[in-house]
């Protein structure tokens, strides 16, 4: 007799490849060393998730979407922009956060080197990242353009910052250097 199938089988598997790629890195990603790390074999991986890239696709879109929801739980719609993104800063910088910021820039070092290994998946978190921002320069008074702008810059700098904390470590001066430009950004309103 056959065994019954396991409804919950592959969010199981995709929650330790999570944490699998969150300890590891994908550079050197491959299948076996997965599959014995997670108790599974790379067959069944394979089955569920198909190729290596379509698998590390699902797990950085699980990842994006998990921060996504995160986010915007985290990051009131309305108020002062430069209140919001220091703490959204804050969060991003705490220690708990450098591995998915490692991970992040990695698979985004991966993208750029060989362009369409991961699909859109570079261009949708960029996107969603720049309608976050500008949303809550729009929801202050900005207009839609001056607003683009304004979450265009603000996420360039908060994306510098982020790759150097994950390359350096060095929280306490990169808040120094986020919080100095968060202060030159003009109050909602106060610009051309």
């Amino acid at each position: 007799m056959a065994r019954p199938v396991d409804p919950e089988l592959r969010t199981r598997l995709l929650e330790k490849i999570i944490a699998y790629v969150r300890e590891n890195g994908v550079a050197a990603f491959s299948l076996r060393p997965l599959a014995a790390a997670i108790g599974t074999s790379h067959r069944t991986i394979l089955y569920h998730f198909g190729s290596r890239e379509q698998l590390l696709c699902t797990v950085f879109d699980t990842m994006r979407e998990a921060g996504a929801v995160e986010v915007e739980a985290r990051l009131p719609m309305h108020g002062d922009p430069r209140a919001i993104y220091r703490a959204l800063w804050r969060h991003l910088a705490s220690p708990a956060m450098r591995p998915t910021l490692r991970i992040f820039y990695e698979m985004y070092a991966i993208a750029a080197r060989e362009p369409g290994r991961f699909g859109d998946y570079p261009q949708r978190t960029a996107h969603f990242w720049l309608e976050t921002m500008s949303a809550r320069f729009r929801n202050a008074g900005e207009t839609p353009a001056r607003a683009r702008l304004l979450g265009g810059m603000t996420i360039a700098m908060l994306r510098g910052a982020t790759l150097e904390l994950a390359a350096t470590d060095e929280a306490e001066r990169l808040t120094g250097v986020v919080d100095a430009f968060l202060d030159l950004l003009p109050l909602a309103g106060d610009g051309a």
